[in-house]
C-alpha cells in the first residue's frame, strides 16, 4: 500500500510539472520588442483557449489560429494605408402586401487579407502550448515582405499590359474592367510595399503602372467601349419604358460580348431588381387578372429561374388560382356548360398543376361530357339531315382522339353520316358529267314517194298528195365536243355539244295512209302490205343535222330477212331540239332516197321525237368511295 500511494503522489507531481511547464521568452512582449523592433519587423502575438478541447478540436483551433494571425498581418498594413475595400452588398428582400423592405447587411473584406498573407516571408514563426493555452507569434520582415510585392506587383502589369495590347491590336474592350482591376490590386501591392519599406525600390513598377495606364485610356477610346455605353444606355431607357425583356435581352447579350465585367454584372443587378419591384407591383395591381400575372411572373423567371421572391410569389397565385380553376371547372362540368368547362380547363392548362387527383378527375369529367354532348349533336344533325356537317365533326372528333374509334355509338354516327355523305357525293359527281347516251322515240309523217327523175322535170317540182305515219325509235352514243353542264335552280342541265350515232328501228304504219289534198289528177298511193320496217345507221351532228342510211322492207319485222325484196335508202335532214333536264323534244325533217325495184324514189317526213338522255359514268367514283372507306 505504501508503494502504490508513492507511485500514484510521483504520477501527479509529474503532471502538475507538466501542466506548469515553464513557457518559452518569445511570448515576451519585451522579449518581442527587443529581438524584432518594429522599425524593421511587424509581429503578431495571439493565443486560444484549448484547456476543454479534445486533440482533433485542438488541431483545428491551431490551424485558425495560424489563420488568423495571418489575417491579421494583412489587416494592420491595409487599415495603415487607408487601402480601398470592396464592399460588397447582399440583400435580403421581405415582401408583405403592397410594402415591402429591404434589410441590407454589409461586409468588408480586405483585398489583402488574402493575397498579401500569401506573399509574407516569416522571419520567426512559432508556436507553443501548454494545458489551457495555444500560442503562436508570426514575425515578418518588413525589408523583404516589401520586395516580394513589389516583384508581384511588376508581374502583375507585366502580364496585364501584354492582354491590354492583345486587346487593342484585336479592337476589343472586353476585358478593361479586369484590367481596371489589375492596376488597382498592382498599386495596393505597391502601397503595401512601400508601407513596409519607404526604401524599397519601386522604379521599374512606376514605369509599368504609367505604361498600363495610358494602354487602359486607349481601350476606353476604342468604338467597342463607346458602343458599349451606348448600349449601357439603351438598357436604361428600356428600364423607364418598363420594356424589362428587351432590357434582359441586351444585358445579357453584353455579357457574353464582354466577359467578366463588373459594370456589366452591376447593371444586371440593377435590372433583375427592378424588373422584380415591377413584376411584383403588377401581381399586386392585376390580382383580378391572376394568368396576366402568371405570365408576367413567368416571363421574369425566364431569365431568373432562381429568384426565390418571384417564385415563391408564383407558387402562391398558381396555387388560388390553380383551386379556383378547378371549382368553376366542376360546377361548368356538372351544369353540362361544355364551353365554359373548356375554357376553364385550357386556363388550368396554363399554369402549373397543383394538385394532379383532381386535375385527373375533372379531366375525366370532362371527358364524358364532351363525349355526352357531342352524342347528343350528332343526333341533332341526324334529325335535321346536316349530313355533311355531322361528318366532319364525328372525322374532327376521331382525328383528335382515336379512342374514339372504340366507341360503337360514335361508330354508328359515322357509318350512318358516311352513306348518305357518299350518295351525296356521288350524285354531285354524277351531275357534273356529260350523258354518254341518247335515246329516240317518235311518230312522224312520210309522204308519197315520187320517182326522184320526176323532180327535175315535172312542175310543180314535188307535191306532197299523201302520207302515211312511221313510229321510230333509236340509240345512240354521244361523242361529247364540249362538255356544258348548266345550274338552273337545284337542277344540272347537260347542254353539251355532242355527235351520235346509232341504230335505229322505224315501224311503218301503211294503214294510217290518207289523201292530203282532193286533186284528181294526182290519185293517193296505195301500199299492198299494211305495214312495214326500217333499220339504219343513224347520225346526228351537232345534235341538229340529221344522215342516216338502212334498208327497208314491207310486211311484218321478222329475223330472217329477205335481202332481195329490200329497198336501201339514204336520209338527210335536220332537227331543232328544246333541251330539257335529261332529255329534249325536237322537230324533225328528212328528205329521203330511196331504190324500189331498179327505181329511185324521193319522199319527204317531219315529226315530234322525244330524245332522253342516260348513262352517266362517275369518273372519281374510286376515290369518293375510298373517301368512306368503310362503307
Amino acid at each position: 500500500m505504501t508503494i502504490l500511494l508513492s507511485l500514484c503522489a510521483f504520477s501527479g507531481y509529474s503532471q502538475n510539472n507538466r501542466g506548469k511547464a515553464e513557457r518559452p521568452s518569445w511570448l515576451s512582449k519585451s522579449w518581442i520588442e527587443r529581438t524584432y523592433p518594429t522599425d524593421n519587423f511587424i509581429s503578431v502575438l495571439d493565443s486560444v483557449y484549448i484547456k476543454k478541447m479534445n486533440a482533433g478540436e485542438i488541431v483545428k483551433a491551431k490551424v485558425k489560429l495560424d489563420k488568423d494571425l495571418k489575417e491579421e498581418l494583412a489587416s494592420r498594413i491595409s487599415v495603415k494605408i487607408n487601402t480601398v475595400t470592396d464592399q460588397q452588398t447582399r440583400q435580403d428582400d421581405n415582401w408583405e402586401d403592397d410594402n415591402h423592405t429591404v434589410k441590407t447587411s454589409t461586409a468588408f473584406t480586405e483585398k489583402l487579407n488574402i493575397t498579401v498573407s500569401a506573399s509574407f516571408q516569416f522571419k520567426f514563426k512559432k508556436d507553443f502550448a501548454d494545458k489551457r493555452y495555444q500560442f503562436a507569434l508570426r514575425v515578418i520582415d518588413r525589408s523583404v515582405s516589401g520586395t516580394v510585392l513589389i516583384e508581384k506587383a511588376e508581374g502583375l502589369l507585366k502580364n496585364c499590359i501584354a492582354e491590354v495590347e492583345v486587346s487593342i491590336a484585336s479592337k476589343s474592350s472586353s476585358s478593361l474592367f479586369d484590367y481596371e482591376n489589375k492596376l488597382a490590386e498592382a498599386q495596393q501591392y505597391w502601397g503595401s510595399a512601400i508601407w513596409l519599406d519607404p526604401n524599397v525600390n519601386h522604379t521599374k513598377y512606376s514605369e509599368l503602372a504609367v505604361n498600363l495606364s495610358g494602354l487602359i485610356q486607349q481601350v476606353k477610346e476604342m468604338d467597342s467601349e463607346k458602343k458599349l455605353k451606348k448600349d449601357q444606355g439603351r438598357v436604361i431607357a428600356f428600364m423607364q419604358e418598363e420594356n424589362y425583356s428587351s432590357a434582359v435581352k441586351l444585358v445579357l447579350q453584353l455579357e457574353i460580348i464582354y466577359k467578366n465585367r463588373e459594370d456589366i454584372k452591376d447593371l444586371l443587378q440593377n435590372v433583375n431588381t427592378q424588373y422584380r419591384q415591377y413584376v411584383l407591383e403588377i401581381n399586386n395591381r392585376e390580382r383580378d387578372s391572376p394568368l396576366y400575372c402568371i405570365d408576367v411572373m413567368g416571363d421574369f423567371l425566364s431569365y431568373f429561374p432562381e429568384d426565390a421572391i418571384v417564385l415563391s410569389t408564383l407558387k402562391k397565385v398558381e396555387g388560388d388560382f390553380f383551386a379556383k380553376a378547378i371549382y368553376e371547372t366542376e360546377l361548368a362540368i356538372r351544369e353540362e356548360n361544355l364551353s365554359l368547362a373548356i375554357k376553364m380547363e385550357r386556363n388550368l392548362d396554363k399554369i402549373r398543376i397543383v394538385d394532379l387527383k383532381k386535375y385527373e378527375r375533372v379531366k375525366r369529367d370532362l371527358k364524358e361530357l364532351r363525349r355526352k354532348v357531342v352524342v347528343k349533336s350528332l343526333d341533332k344533325k341526324w334529325l335535321d339531315k346536316q349530313y355533311t356537317d355531322g361528318w366532319s365533326t364525328v372525322q374532327k372528333l376521331i382525328a383528335d382522339n382515336a379512342i374514339l374509334l372504340e366507341d360503337d355509338e360514335i361508330m354508328l354516327y359515322r357509318k350512318k353520316f358516311g352513306k348518305k355523305c357518299k350518295k351525296r357525293d356521288m350524285s354531285n359527281a354524277r351531275d357534273q358529267m356529260a350523258y354518254k347516251f341518247s335515246a329516240s322515240f317518235g311518230a312522224e309523217f312520210r309522204s308519197n314517194p315520187t320517182e326522184a327523175s320526176n323532180i327535175f322535170t315535172t312542175e310543180p317540182v314535188y307535191e306532197v298528195i299523201s302520207g302515211y305515219t312511221a313510229y321510230t325509235g333509236a340509240i345512240y352514243l354521244r361523242r361529247i365536243k364540249e362538255v356544258s353542264i348548266v345550274t338552273k335552280g337545284e337542277r344540272k342541265l347537260d347542254k353539251s355539244k355532242s355527235n351520235l350515232i346509232g341504230l335505229k328501228y322505224s315501224h311503218l304504219d301503211f294503214t294510217t295512209n290518207r289523201m292530203i289534198t282532193d286533186s284528181q289528177d294526182a290519185p293517193m298511193i296505195t301500199y299492198e302490205d299494211s305495214e312495214g320496217w326500217e333499220i339504219s345507221l343513224d347520225m346526228y351532228r351537232n345534235d341538229f343535222w340529221h344522215f342516216g342510211v338502212g334498208m327497208r322492207n314491207n310486211g311484218a319485222f321478222s329475223w330472217k330477212v329477205d335481202f332481195s325484196e329490200s329497198n336501201y335508202f339514204t336520209t338527210f335532214g335536220f332537227q331543232i331540239p328544246f333541251k330539257g333536264r335529261r332529255s329534249c323534244i325536237a322537230f324533225k325533217a328528212d328528205s329521203w332516197l330511196y331504190s324500189a325495184e331498179s327505181d329511185l324514189f324521193f319522199q319527204l317526213s317531219g315529226g315530234i321525237v322525244w330524245n332522253p338522255l342516260f348513262g352517266r359514268i362517275v369518273e372519281n367514283r374510286k376515290s369518293i368511295s375510298n373517301k368512306y372507306n368503310s362503307f
